[in-house]
Parts: C-alpha cells; structure tokens; sequence
C-alpha cells in the first residue's frame, strides 16, 4: 500500500512546491532592502549613500559570492549577527530578500 502511496506523495509535494502563493517576490524584497538594509549596505548599484562603507558588502557583492546561494541566504538572513540589526524579518520576508539579493547576479 505504501509504495503505490510514495509516488502520489511526491506529486503533491511537488504541486505545493509550485504553487504560485510560495513564490518569492523580488519586488517586495527590493522594497524591503531599500527600506531596512540600504542605510548600511548599497542594495541597488547605486552611488554609494552616507553610511555605506567598503567594509560592507554589496548587495550586488554579495550575490556575486560563489557561496551564495536562495539557501545560503535564507540560513544567513535567520540567524541573529553581532554587526546587524535583527530586523526580525518573517520567513517570506527573507525568501522575498534573497531573491532580490539572487536577481542581482552576474
């Protein structure tokens, strides 16, 4: 019974994976790096701003890291840092994040 049961498990798995209210939005996680993350780090390519150092990665930096990855991101994002602010973003806050972050790849 099982077995007939695994390979309908996996079409369900899969069809919620695709499902369009899972998607990530980059427009909302641009809107959220501009909001929260640009008074540190350049999120868009633009002249640097009042506050931004070299010392701080781009967003456009940090997207061209070989290490980065949507889960790399998602796992970075989550955890508290001594040098951030925890902005206490929700999980679809920072899937929104990095994706944005992911668009700025080379």
């Amino acid at each position: 019974m099982t077995q007939r049961l695994a390979p309908l498990l996996l079409c369900l798995v899969a069809l919620i994976a695709a499902s369009p209210s899972l998607a990530q939005d980059r427009a909302n996680g641009e809107l959220i790096a501009k909001t929260w993350c640009a008074g540190c780090h350049n999120v868009d390519g633009a002249s640097p701003q009042f506050g931004q150092t070299d010392a701080i990665p781009s967003f456009s930096a940090v997207a061209g890291m070989p290490s980065t990855t949507a889960t790399s991101l998602r796992v970075f994002l989550s955890t508290p840092h001594a040098r951030m602010p925890d902005y206490n973003l929700t999980q679809t806050e920072i899937a929104d994040v990095a994706e944005y972050i992911l668009s700025l790849k080379k």
